[in-house]
């Protein structure tokens, strides 16, 4: 078996029978690939490669200027790669099996001032599509605290607006139901209007381009971006951002942390802990 034949036996496992995301997919072929390529440089393949390959490879990108959190991704995509190669007995000896992870402390942006969000949710709107499109979906972001993947990725048979959710498929494949508000409500109920005259009948995506194609993550970040800059928000504002921002006001106003942990697709409380790392009381008092 080949290199490439065995990656994608590896990434077909990862898309089937653990259902990851398509981004989560689409990381661990780049990782893989860059790391092949470097092997390939060496004379050497999968088969051939040793601990210390691994080792100068993760040096080489460490010399790159790449980030920990950057770092520990390839690491963990090379360790899976090899753990899967040996439980199905392609190798013999894994040679990441006393490889240490690098180290790397998450990085959890700041949210946003109860000030800059009702900036970006107030901005005066003109009687264009992407003004009212964007309105929609920043309402929405902050009243649920979904992910921009899983934001871009609603289809219109996705949402309820007689009962007020909208059914999310997350991480993993996972389905979960998030409740949104009334201001919400309004504002996609005034895109699906505007979305009504620019989608063709089988475009079954909520949120569209002004081509009336699925909006892309790239162009909700560009939109975004704009918006802050046009609201006089002088931070740099980010998708993620409005995800925390969510999480963050919701706990601040007594929202349960088991709540906010299956509103926000998490697999364990702890993780929503450690995500939601603010002092309440004191965002209490910028509310």
């Amino acid at each position: 078996m080949t290199d490439t034949e065995l990656l994608n036996e590896f990434l077909r496992h990862l898309r089937v029978e653990r259902g990851l995301s398509v981004n989560t997919y689409k990381t661990y072929l780049y990782h893989l690939n860059g790391f092949i390529n470097f092997l390939t440089q060496r004379n050497k393949n999968i088969f051939s490669a040793t601990r210390n390959d691994i080792i100068d490879y993760l040096e080489l990108k460490k010399n790159s200027g790449l980030s920990s959190s950057s770092m520990f991704g390839i690491a963990i995509s090379i360790r899976q790669f090899y753990k899967f190669c040996n439980m199905l007995g392609y190798i013999e000896n894994e040679p990441t099996k006393t490889l240490k992870l690098p180290k790397f402390t998450q990085k959890i942006p700041e949210p946003l001032s109860h000030n800059d969000i009702e900036k970006l949710l107030n901005m005066p709107i003109r009687q264009k599509f992407s003004d009212i499109r964007n309105k929609a979906i920043v309402e929405l972001m902050y009243s649920t605290g979904i992910r921009v993947s899983e934001l871009i990725n609603l289809k219109t048979n996705d949402i309820n607006l007689d009962e007020n959710f909208i059914k999310v498929l997350g991480k993993g494949s996972k389905e979960r139901i998030v409740p949104f508000g009334n201001r919400a409500k309004e504002s996609i109920l005034t895109y699906l209007e505007y979305r009504q005259k620019r989608a063709s009948p089988d475009n079954i995506y909520l949120f569209l381009n002004s081509k009336g194609n699925k909006l892309t993550r790239g162009g909700f970040w560009w939109e975004l971006k704009n918006m802050a800059n046009k609201a006089g928000i002088q931070i740099k504002v980010k998708p993620h951002m409005l995800r925390h921002t969510a999480a963050t006001h919701l706990l601040a106003k007594g929202v349960d942390f088991k709540v906010l942990q299956v509103l926000l697709g998490h697999s364990s409380v702890v993780t929503t802990q450690r995500y939601v790392k603010v002092n309440v009381s004191s965002l209490i008092q910028r509310l």
